[in-house]
């Protein structure tokens, strides 16, 4: 089957022209990060609440995809998690939840994660059952509800999850702590 060339007359082409430029302008092709990336670049320099405002900003000007919209919320839920204000946190987790990202699983852990800061373990189980059933075997899940289970004085379950969650690959510097903590490895001599 021979392929055809496709010929465009002045007046398509101009058409044409018309209808990127509108794409454009309106921002169908492009998304501005910018505001997102400093708001990250405030976040890991420990100005949560400054990256807040402008990842806030980021979404009011960015038009963000869906996923760079999720995303942006993941950062706030990070953002605010840090500046120890789970229930703010909580609420931004629960939009980027809705977008559905791809890494959705994240989502639940970090959201878990608020949930138990926030001492509402229940909540926090329920999200870390989410993610492990979205991303069988992930490692952090566990290594995340032997966490929970620690905040909540119980301790054999902690170590069982923690057992689970090297079981399942992970290697951190957090969990080897951990390990160390209930005897399960020594501390290295370094």
């Amino acid at each position: 089957m021979a392929l055809k060339k496709m010929k465009l007359n002045t007046k398509q082409l101009l058409g044409t022209t018309a209808l990127l430029t509108c794409f454009a302008s309106n921002g169908a092709f492009a998304e501005d990060l910018s505001k997102c990336i400093v708001g990250w670049r405030s976040t890991e320099a420990g100005n949560h609440l400054d990256a807040v405002a402008h990842f806030q900003a980021c979404i009011a000007q960015g038009q963000l995809t869906d996923s760079s919209l999720a995303r942006t919320y993941r950062n706030i839920g990070i953002a605010y998690r840090r500046a120890k204000e789970p229930m703010k946190a909580i609420e931004a987790y629960d939009k980027a939840i809705a977008l559905k990202p791809g890494d959705v699983a994240s989502d639940y852990i970090n959201r878990g994660n608020a949930y138990d800061e926030a001492n509402m373990f229940k909540e926090a189980m329920a999200d870390y059952d989410k993610a492990l059933e979205l991303k069988p075997g992930f490692g952090e899940v566990f290594y995340n509800r032997g966490i929970s289970y620690e905040r909540q004085q119980m301790r054999e379950k902690a170590k069982a999850e923690f057992i689970a969650a090297y079981e399942h690959g992970l290697r951190s510097p957090g969990l080897y702590e951990r390990f160390v903590v209930y005897g399960l490895t020594k501390p290295s001599q370094q």
